[in-house]
């Protein structure tokens, strides 16, 4: 149950007809309700998240795998089932996502996996503390526009989940995790 009373279509007409436009596949998920409570802020935050997600041509297992480590080191929950399927509809493996908290026993990732992995574990972590060596790898197989792509949706998804976690928000009902 959501720590804050979340917004219907009765009470934003405007806002939930520009979810409408905007996501129409998902115009009552609880984070664009929950941002229905500041239209300002909703009104960019979806070409941001559009294109923070689809920008630069990153690989998007290698995006997933990054998100769901986000979330999983944060302990937040709303975004980590959704990003965990589309995960797996990238191509990601189940095992894989199985193993993913325990990536660096595993034989299950490439060494450019393991080096994302680390980076989304320890951006989320202590940003400020990313060591040279996690940074070298990514950047060394992945490139400059891909890498800042990569600490972009790493650093998106830390801003939501510091969002969904503190006001509970859970997914939709009819969410099933695969």
């Amino acid at each position: 149950m959501p720590r804050i009373q979340l917004p219907t279509p009765d009470d934003e007409p405007e806002v939930f007809a520009l979810l409408r436009a905007k996501r129409g596949h998902a115009p009552n998920a609880q984070i664009f309700r929950t941002l229905a409570t500041c239209p300002e802020i909703l009104e960019v935050f979806i070409p941001m998240a559009d294109a923070v997600r689809n920008g630069c041509g990153i690989d998007p297992k290698l995006r997933e795998m990054a998100i769901v480590m986000a979330c999983q080191t944060m302990g937040t929950h709303y975004e980590h089932d959704p990003h965990w399927n589309r995960a797996l509809k990238e191509g990601v493996l189940k095992e894989q996502m199985q193993a993913l908290w325990d990536f660096e026993k595993s034989a299950l990732f490439s060494d450019l996996e393991k080096a994302v992995l680390r980076l989304a574990r320890d951006a989320t972590r202590a940003p400020a503390q990313v060591s040279d060596k996690v940074w070298e790898d990514v950047y060394h197989g992945l490139g400059q526009k891909q890498s800042v792509a990569l600490l972009f949706n790493i650093g998106w998804y830390n801003m939501t989940g510091r969002l969904t976690g503190p006001l509970e928000l859970s997914n939709e009902a009819d969410f099933t995790r695969l």
